[in-house]
């Protein structure tokens, strides 16, 4: 980990700061070769993040490294699952959020025009309703080609998209923010949030003295909540407005510097204050020994044991005496039986690494006491996973074939292929957010590969959340 005289300066701020005296409570120091999974987990998904971007979040080394102290994420141009990016985002939701503290994280950020890297915080609790009603902290936001330009924001008001912004706006740094590291900061209390670059508060948005939106209650919320770090490198999208989707491959490939380096995250709370510990959330046991490969498929891994278990084909001794799971989207994970699983996914027949006691369906976990996988989408109500079938009704269950019948028609979908099935019947043809076709049962949408009711869920960054 790289060191300053900058560094050791906030350090010594951070003593005397309003009489308050300020204590490291988790960190992360970037000082090994691999990501500690014990600390963070990948977001792997092509959905965009709902804000139009141009690059699909890949997981494992694909993107992500740890190398010489520093947290690297590496935006590539590459053709990959119908977007010309990938990229990396990580994030802390299953392993530590926080209530009020200092937060801070020294970066460099990249170097090319239309690169986005952040800094921010979402709450661990959707309490006040779905995005952005239960708010938003972002502590560094970068408009990629504008290489001194940094802001900070936070998101609030009702769900999208009657939402509300408020924060700094563009900021001006007096040197380029590609060159060389700084320290983007937050202090928040119940009466402020503070935001900082280098030790320099240049924004500061009161709480206690007014409500950030009229479905509040009370002022300070809905920032009176657990909140978890991500970090993430996005490509394009709506940050850049009208151009959101200017980008070449080819300018894409003339960037200076397609890397985010990351120095150090570190969290700060008030020593005997009301919030000086962090408040875990369940999270998976992983040791620092984790691999990562491709999933092969294999037996049900549900064991809430706590004890040894390869499932799915994990590698002998990959998780210690922990348990493991090969999963079809992230490879080989260790995890806490207590409070994870491993199920065969119903649509695919390969393990994936859920909460416990879920299901898998189509790479969507799922809660048995409220949905069912049936032709490799998420129906309501229990009942028994099916695979595709026929039918002798009037509206028969959609089947693979090149050609259909008369009052059929096609679908191609993007898991199961070809499929017919009967226009005025069951079924229809929806593009999903992953901007592929899903042959879904009528009056649902697709969320990644799982069709849902619009009724009970919402699609959050590829995943299926309960409204």
């Amino acid at each position: 980990m790289k060191t300053n005289v900058l560094s050791a300066i906030v350090m010594m701020a951070l003593a005397v700061s309003a009489q308050k005296t300020y204590q490291l409570v988790w960190s992360d120091e970037f000082n090994g070769n691999s990501l500690d999974l014990s600390k963070w987990q990948y977001e792997v998904n092509c959905d965009g993040g709902g804000n139009n971007e141009l690059q699909c979040y890949t997981g494992g080394t694909r993107n992500i490294a740890v190398r010489d102290g520093n947290l690297v994420i590496t935006a590539k141009v590459e053709d990959y699952n119908g977007k010309k990016y990938t990229s990396g985002r990580i994030n802390t939701k299953n392993t530590a959020a926080w209530k009020y503290g200092r937060f801070e994280a020294r970066a460099r950020l990249p170097e090319g025009i239309y690169a986005w890297p952040a800094i921010w915080m979402m709450p661990r609790d959707s309490v006040y309703g779905s995005w952005a009603a239960s708010g938003e902290i972002d502590i560094m936001e970068n408009r990629g080609g504008q290489n001194t330009e940094h802001s900070s924001t936070l998101h609030f008001g009702a769900g999208w998209p009657n939402n509300k912004y408020e924060g700094s706006g563009s900021r001006y740094a007096n040197q380029d923010l590609t060159k060389d590291f700084h320290v983007y900061a937050c202090e928040w209390t119940p009466e402020s949030i503070k935001f900082f670059i280098d030790g320099v508060n240049f924004h500061t948005m009161q709480l206690s003295s007014r409500s950030y939106g009229s479905m509040y209650n009370h002022n300070g919320a809905p920032f009176d909540q657990y909140f978890f770090f991500i970090i993430n490198f996005a490509v394009g999208g709506g940050f850049f407005g009208g151009n959101a989707n200017a980008l070449t491959q080819a300018q894409a490939r003339a960037w200076p510097s397609p890397n985010f380096y990351v120095d150090y995250v570190r969290v700060y709370q008030l020593k005997d204050g009301v919030n000086a510990n962090p408040v875990p959330a369940p999270s998976p046991n992983v040791p620092s020994t984790t691999t990562s490969g491709n999933s092969n498929g294999g037996n049900n891994g549900n064991n809430n044991n706590g004890g040894s278990n390869n499932n799915g084909g994990c590698d002998a001794g990959a998780c210690g005496g922990a348990t493991c799971c090969k999963d079809q989207i992230n490879g080989q994970q260790c995890y806490n039986a207590g409070q994870y699983s491993c199920p065969v996914d119903s649509a695919t027949g390969k393990n994936q690494l859920c909460p416990a006691n879920y299901g898998a369906c189509n790479k969507a976990c799922f809660n048995p006491n409220n949905y069912h996988c049936v032709n490799g989408g998420l129906q309501p109500g229990k009942g028994a996973d099916t695979p595709a079938k026929t039918s002798s009704t009037s509206t028969p269950n959609p089947t693979k074939s090149d050609n259909c019948q008369s009052g059929s028609t096609t679908c191609e979908d993007s898991v199961f292929g070809n499929q017919c099935y009967v226009t005025s019947g069951q079924f229809s043809c929806v593009k999903g957010n992953d901007n592929k076709n899903h042959l879904c049962p009528k009056d649902t949408l697709a969320c990644g590969s799982a069709c849902y009711p619009t009724s009970k869920y919402q699609c959050v960054n590829g995943w299926l959340s309960p409204k």
